[in-house]
This record gives structure tokens, C-alpha cells and sequence, in this order.
């Protein structure tokens, strides 16, 4: 059993799912500092050949705050001006209507935080696909909170009582297999691979994009199949 664990980003990109669905139990980390200009509240759409950045509002924005803590500023109009922005780009589309669908849903449910707010729209992708995942937030969990990072990894893959845990390929140069190894914890890192797919518009293939770009061109069977496009080391 593995688990796996990352901080809630909103509508992330395919490489993403795929760490979810590599693990058995997926934990949402929202009890540590949110970070400006990363990932957590922003992502890329594909706009008539451009990227286009699509942007959660965070009131009083603070790098002092955990995730959970960060408040979305919903008076900003973010609501409307995301629809425009993904009828602008994908009115098109052939699975439009079910996508947009979704967007609206995570969005109407309004949650005054950006840990609850990304973690849904993670959560909701995969029930449009029809799998069903083990998904926390760290904050919910009896762990040991105040440990260091490493000790942090450990203690959550303990709690689950699992023998694995999973990284993205990134961490390879922060995280040490003898450590987790001497915990009886095999680490393994993901390496994502992202297969093209056609828009029927665009001059190029853009990797990367967020998921929303995906299921915008592609069936509900096709976006299954690329999250196996992974390999573990």
C-alpha cells in the first residue's frame, strides 16, 4: 500500500492525477505555509494558441498562513471571470458543456478557504471519472505535525500504516531512500509523462496545462488511460 502526499493545488496539471492515482491513500497537505507565486492558486489554459493564466484571488495574502488558513477573495469577481475566461477557450470543445459543468460546481459550493476550494476541484475530477480515491487533508489527521519535513513524510505514511510512499520526481534531490528505508518505508519517485492530445486549433502541443485543458478535448476513457502515463523509480 502507498501513499502519497502534496499540497492542494487548484485544477493542477496531469502529472498531478497521476500521483493520486499512484497511491492508495492521497493526503491534501493544507496545514503547512502557502506560497506566492506557486502552483496552489494558479494554473495555465490554452487560449487560441496562447497560455493563459487562470488565477484563485487570495485576501490578505500572506506567506505567514498555512494553505488551509489562506482566504479567497470571493467579493473579486473570480467567479464570473473564470466562466468568461473558459468559454473563451473551449466553447468549442467537444466535452464543454460536462467540463464547464464541473468548474461551476466546485465554484458555486464557495468554501472560504484555499485548501478546501483546490482539494475539491481534485476531488471532483476524479468523480467525473469514476474513480473513486482515498483523499485527506493533513490537517485532519493525528500525526506528528510539528516534526521536521522528513519526519512529517514518515509520520503521515505510518498513520496509514502503509509500506510506501510516494514523490514527485522533483524531490529526488531533497529526500534520502536509506532514511524512509530505516522507517521500513519504500520511497519511490514519480516521474510523469505527458502524452499528446489533439484541440483541433492548436499550431503546437503545450504540456503542462491544467487538467481542465484535458478534459475540455479528450473522453472520459482517454484522460483514464493517461493517468497511467507515469513511471516509478
Amino acid at each position: 500500500m502507498a501513499v502519497a502526499i502534496m499540497q492542494p493545488y487548484f485544477f493542477p496539471y496531469l502529472g498531478y492525477f497521476q500521483l493520486v492515482q499512484a497511491a492508495d491513500h492521497f493526503v491534501l497537505y493544507d496545514d503547512v505555509k502557502f506560497i506566492k507565486k506557486g502552483w496552489i492558486n494558479r494554473n495555465r489554459i490554452s487560449n487560441h494558441n496562447r497560455i493563459f493564466w487562470i488565477r484563485v484571488p487570495i485576501h490578505k495574502l500572506s506567506q505567514n498562513k498555512t494553505i488551509r488558513e489562506t482566504l479567497i477573495a470571493w467579493d473579486a469577481g473570480f467567479s464570473s471571470k473564470l466562466i468568461v475566461q473558459l468559454h473563451s477557450s473551449y466553447k468549442k470543445a467537444p466535452y464543454f458543456n460536462q467540463v464547464i459543468g464541473i468548474v461551476e460546481n466546485v465554484i458555486y459550493k464557495k468554501p472560504s478557504n484555499l485548501a478546501e476550494f483546490a482539494g475539491e476541484s481534485v476531488i471532483s475530477v476524479f468523480e467525473y471519472l469514476g474513480i473513486k480515491k482515498n483523499i485527506y487533508y493533513s490537517s485532519q489527521l493525528e500525526d506528528c505535525e510539528k516534526c521536521g519535513r522528513v519526519e512529517r513524510l514518515i509520520s503521515i505514511t505510518n498513520y496509514f500504516n502503509d509500506s510506501t510512499y510516494i514523490n514527485p520526481i522533483n524531490g529526488k534531490n531533497l529526500y534520502d531512500k536509506n532514511v524512509f528505508a530505516e522507517h521500513n518505508i519504500d520511497l519511490r519517485f514519480l516521474l510523469p509523462e505527458l502524452p499528446e492530445y489533439s484541440d483541433n486549433s492548436r499550431k503546437r502541443f503545450i504540456p503542462g496545462l491544467s487538467i481542465i485543458d484535458i478534459l475540455m478535448w479528450n473522453d472520459v476513457q482517454s484522460v483514464r488511460d493517461m493517468l497511467t502515463c507515469y513511471t516509478l523509480d
